[in-house]
């Protein structure tokens, strides 16, 4: 046996001195000092030791390859074997595979390919590629997301070979979508890293690969899809591959529709794209359209028949409308921060649904509430004009004039608890909400409370009554715009009031306010207090000074010398000063600030009118009861989906290349529908023309629903019989979505413009 040798400090310092790679082999090692260093007595020096040589070993290591340094990777390996899953960063866990990978060069496959074949070789090839990030910022990513990161599609099949993980997780931090911190969401996966990043042929790698898992969500619920409608920002670049790989991975997909699944706030891709109002990638999910056999029940829009320029097709309506589960109609509808909403709104089929839905039942309800509205506004005003000469209460009052009180009563405390019910619909989460969806529903609630209350106090003999009954009824008839939303033209003259009130008005208040407040303290405090024999000037207090200036404002009051001024000429000074800034300065900065904002709405004015209209459209009809809603239902189901018709002309595209369409334009009879999905027009109504007469009149069925007559509008049967029918309603949409109908609309060929004469409530 060999005699033990004591070891000193000085020892310890130079065996951490010697030649790292030699530790870990043994060459230049005395045998004795190994002993030693596996000794009871130095186990705690042996490990610190070791410890800080394979930190030494993987520095040089991680140098060497982020250098491309082949030479110095092969002394790395040669002075020691030690498993490649053991040299790694603490903190990170940073592999020398990702190092390799994140530092690019001429020599990285080669490096890549060698670290591969030494894991192979220790038996840690498995631990080695799927090794994960262990930092917050960077958790969960691997190798792989990196080679494809980096864009590297031959590391990426060398991996994919050697087992890597396609299903991992990169939920870091820096991969989070949050706008507190810089990162890039991609939604965790390798799949949708490559999607969002537009590498086809890595996409095509991973979909190839049965490991794959298409239908993996992330930490959010969320597919690849979702992640491809989270990076879309609608420029032309962006949209065109973001468009493109998302139908790729569609018809790549050999698993069920990817588009069914929804993520953790229970959104598909098509919902999440309304949410975050991603108009270019919102508008070609809708308007997708399959013309393979095998992809067909991939298409979200089937053309049905062509001619010329004018097309029938028949639209998915299936997550639109509002009888499903965050129908993408309620998501733009009444969510306050998509920006463009009321341009979602116009694209189809969403424009034609709301139109129809208008001609269905909600211009009815709508004319309804105004007559009601107006009526209650007008016996109201009846009730209590000229009550300031009579004192009335329930003992005086006539039998007419009391039962006119309790029906107005009654009406204004239903109409405050239904509009506070509305504004507790609508989420109320920043002021912008406020602004534009609530401003009317305010309103309304302020409106019918002071009515309630005037009512309640003069039924009490309480004294205020009149002012509380006298703030209701203008705020009654001023209510009475929101009617004009049913009208396009007064519809968009509201629309512009309103903006220009919430704005310009605002803004010029809240300075204006600064200047009327300061000037009329200073001018008063320049004025002394008057005797009993003279006159009060009226600047003396600071009120009477604050109604001097605003008169001064509007041009109604006097620039004159105050003989009570202390300093006259330091009062007039002020005085003139004050209208400088004001009258001719901020009224006038007013008046071309409300002259833009009128140029700049009108330019949208009529899609700004259409998103009121629609959310007044949603609101009536949460009002239908059960089996009206399925009476007043729109689209024919098919195969699972519910789908509307609609009639469009296209003047810039002619559709002369369209597969499996109707020889025959306009024929849309109803028949069987194939029960083999591959058949042909397997999702359109199919035809029997064997006993068709030649003199047989061609026109459409009535067969997607039945007429308002039913319903008791026998009035107006016959003029809304086509309208409700909806796949013979022959509504004609141009190429921007704006709807039009034959025979009554003048198409420019240049540009698709239409133009509509007349005013009508639609």
């Amino acid at each position: 046996m060999p005699q033990a040798l004591s070891v000193s400090a000085a020892d310890v310092r130079e065996f951490s001195e010697l030649n790292f790679y030699s530790v870990f082999t043994g060459r230049a090692m005395d045998k004795n000092l190994r002993v030693l260093i596996r000794s009871d007595i130095l186990d705690g020096i042996a490990d610190n030791v070791e410890s800080s040589l394979r930190r030494n070993l993987t520095r040089q290591l991680f140098s060497s390859i982020a250098d491309g340094d082949m030479d110095g990777i092969r002394r790395c390996f040669r002075a020691a074997r030690v498993k490649l899953t053991e040299l790694t960063e603490p903190k990170t866990g940073k592999t020398c595979l990702m190092k390799a990978l994140l530092n690019l060069n001429a020599n990285t496959k080669v490096i890549v390919e060698i670290l591969i074949a030494v894991a192979e070789r220790d038996d840690c090839l498995q631990q080695l590629i799927n090794a994960e990030y262990c930092d917050k910022d960077y958790n969960g990513q691997t190798a792989l997301h990196i080679a494809i990161e980096r864009r590297c599609p031959d590391i990426v099949q060398i991996l994919l070979e050697k087992g890597a993980s396609v299903n991992a997780k990169a939920n870091g931090k820096f991969f989070r979508s949050s706008r507190k911190h810089n990162g890039f969401y991609f939604g965790e996966l390798p799949l949708a890293l490559a999607a969002c990043t537009n590498q086809p042929q890595i996409v095509t790698l991973l979909l190839d690969n049965p490991r794959t898992n298409v239908g993996e969500q992330d930490s959010w619920g969320n597919t690849v899809l979702h992640a491809l409608v989270s990076i879309a920002d609608d420029n032309e670049d962006n949209t065109n591959f973001v468009t493109e790989m998302y139908n790729r991975i569609l018809l790549e997909n050999k698993e069920k529709n990817l588009e069914e699944i929804t993520n953790a706030k229970g959104l598909t891709p098509l919902q999440l794209a309304a949410k975050l109002g991603k108009l270019e990638i919102f508008r070609n999910i809708l308007n997708r359209e399959m013309y393979d056999k095998q992809h067909m029940k991939l298409s979200r829009k089937i053309t049905n028949w062509a001619y010329g320029p004018v097309s029938s097709s028949l639209y998915d309506i299936t997550e639109v409308d509002t009888f499903a589960k965050n129908s993408v109609l309620k998501v733009i509808a009444f969510n306050t921060k998509i920006q463009n909403r009321h341009l979602l709104l116009a694209v189809e089929p969403l424009n034609t649904l709301l139109e129809q839905k208008w001609d269905r039942f909600a211009v009815y309800m709508f004319t309804g509430s105004c007559l009601i509205y107006v009526s209650y506004v007008i016996i109201f005003t009846t009730i209590y004009y000229g009550t300031s000469q009579v004192k009335t209460n329930t003992t005086t009052t006539t039998p007419w004039h009391l039962g006119g009180q309790i029906l107005v009563f009654s009406w204004a405390v239903v109409l405050f608890f239904l509009e506070l019910v509305l504004i507790a619909q609508l989420r109320l989460s920043h002021l912008q909400s406020i602004m534009t969806d609530a401003w009317f529903h305010i309103l309304f609630i302020l409106q019918a409370g002071l009515a309630a209350l005037g009512i309640i106090l003069n039924w009490t003999g309480v004294d205020p009554h009149l002012a509380v009954e006298v703030g209701a009824m203008a705020l009654g008839w001023i209510n009475i715009l929101y009617y004009t939303r049913g009208f396009q033209s007064m519809g968009i003259y509201s629309v512009m009031l309103q903006k220009i009130l919430l704005t310009d008005v605002i803004q010029f208040l809240t300075v204006y306010s600064l200047f009327l407040i300061g000037f009329a303290a200073a001018l008063a405090s320049l004025i002394q207090g008057c005797s009993n024999n003279e006159e009060c000037s009226s600047f003396e207090s600071f009120n009477t000074a604050m109604l001097e200036l605003f008169k001064l404002t509007i041009g109604l009051g006097d620039l004159e010398v105050q003989r009570q001024a202390k300093h006259p000429q330091l009062f007039l000074f002020l005085l003139v000063l004050y209208v400088i800034l004001t009258f001719i300065l901020l009224l006038n900065m007013l008046i071309a600030l409300m002259g833009e904002t009128v140029e700049n709405i009108s330019k949208e004015s009529k899609v700004i009118w259409k998103l009121q209209r629609a959310r007044t459209i949603l609101n009536l009809e949460k009002y239908l009861p059960k089996c009206l809603k399925e009476k007043f239902r729109l689209g024919k189901e098919l195969n699972g989906k519910r789908y509307i018709r609609i009639n469009e002309v296209n003047w810039t595209k002619w559709n002369t290349s369209l597969a499996r369409i109707h020889e025959d334009p306009g024929e849309e009879q109803e028949g069987m529908v194939p029960e083999n999905p591959d058949e042909t027009h397997m999702w359109l109504p199919s035809r029997n023309n064997s006993h068709r007469s030649k003199h047989t009149h061609r026109k459409p069925l009535n067969i997607w629903s039945k007429r308002l007559s039913n319903l008791g509008f026998a009035g107006i049967a016959h003029r809304k019989s086509r309208q409700a029918d909806v796949q013979s309603e022959m509504v004609m949409v141009s190429e921007q979505g704006t709807p039009l109908t034959l025979g009554t609309t003048d198409c420019n060929e240049a540009d698709g413009e239409v133009k509509r004469s007349g005013d009508s409530m639609i």
